[in-house]
C-alpha cells in the first residue's frame, strides 16, 4: 500500500478544469442579478475606497461584508463544495470574514479608506485594477467564453484579490484583521490553479507576496500603529501618515 508522503496535490484534486469552469458559467446563469448587483456594489465600493476624500467608510464595509457572505453562501456554498471536500473546511472563514467586516462598520472610529500615494496604496489600487477589470476575463485569453467570467463579489477568486486591495487602501487599527481570510484563499486558489496546470494561479501568488510585504512596510513606518481620530475622519486633508 502507498503511504501517505506518496501523494501529491494533483491526487487530492477530483474535478477537471473544464468541471471547475462551468460552476461559474452555471451560476452566472442562474443566478445573473444577484451576480451583476454584487460586482456592481463592489464597483462602488471600490469608487469611494479610492476617492481622495476618504468618504463612505462604512458603505465600503457594508457592501464587504454582505458580499463575503453572498460568495461564500452562492458560490462556496451552493457550488464549490460538492465538488471539492477541502472547501467545507475554508467555508466558516467566508462567514467570519463577513461577521468582521460588518464589526468595522459598526464601530465608532470605522477604517478610513482613501489615496494616500505611497506604495502600499499603489498595490492596493493595482489589485482592485486585477480583481475588477483583468482577473474576472482573463479566461477569454484562453479560449473560454465569456459567460463563465469569474466576476468579483460572487466568484471567490477576484473577490479574495479585492478585499486584499481594500485592506491595503485603509488606515485604521486593527485593520489586519481583515487579510488572513482572503491571504489563505488566495494560497489555496493558487495550488488549486497550478495543479489544474492554469498559469493565473501566479497572479494569487503575487498578490499574497505583495500583500505580506506591503504590511510589513505600514508597520516599519508606523502606518498601522497610529489611531485614527474623530478629527481626521472628519478632515479630509489630513492625509499625513
Amino acid at each position: 500500500m502507498s503511504e501517505w508522503w506518496d501523494y501529491g496535490l494533483a491526487d487530492f484534486l477530483l474535478f477537471s478544469p473544464r468541471v471547475y469552469y462551468r460552476l461559474f458559467e452555471t451560476m452566472n446563469s442562474v443566478w445573473w442579478i444577484a451576480v451583476l448587483a454584487a460586482f456592481v456594489a463592489g464597483l462602488v465600493a471600490a469608487g469611494l475606497a479610492m476617492r481622495h476624500g476618504h468618504r463612505g467608510n462604512r458603505v465600503i464595509l457594508v457592501l464587504l461584508s454582505l458580499i463575503w457572505g453572498w460568495a461564500g453562501y452562492g458560490f462556496l456554498w451552493q457550488y464549490y463544495q460538492p465538488i471539492n471536500w477541502a472547501v467545507a473546511y475554508i467555508l466558516p472563514g467566508f462567514v467570519i470574514e463577513a461577521v468582521l467586516l460588518a464589526v468595522f462598520a459598526a464601530r465608532p472610529l470605522p477604517l478610513r479608506f482613501g489615496w494616500r500615494g505611497d506604495l502600499t496604496s499603489c498595490v492596493g489600487a493595482g489589485l482592485l485594477v486585477v480583481a475588477f477589470v483583468i482577473y474576472p476575463f482573463v479566461g477569454l485569453i484562453e479560449g473560454r467564453d465569456l459567460i463563465q467570467a469569474e466576476l468579483f463579489g460572487s466568484a471567490a477568486d477576484p473577490t479574495a484579490l479585492g478585499t486584499l486591495g481594500f485592506v491595503l487602501m485603509a488606515r485604521g487599527t486593527w485593520r489586519w484583521l481583515l487579510l488572513p481570510v482572503p491571504l489563505i484563499w488566495c494560497v489555496f486558489a493558487s495550488a488549486t490553479l497550478w495543479v489544474m496546470d492554469q498559469q493565473v494561479a501566479y497572479v494569487m501568488f503575487v498578490a499574497v507576496w505583495l500583500t505580506i510585504f506591503s504590511g510589513w512596510l505600514d508597520l516599519k513606518n508606523g502606518v498601522t500603529t497610529r489611531r485614527l481620530t474623530e478629527a481626521e475622519l472628519a478632515t479630509p486633508a489630513s492625509l499625513s501618515d
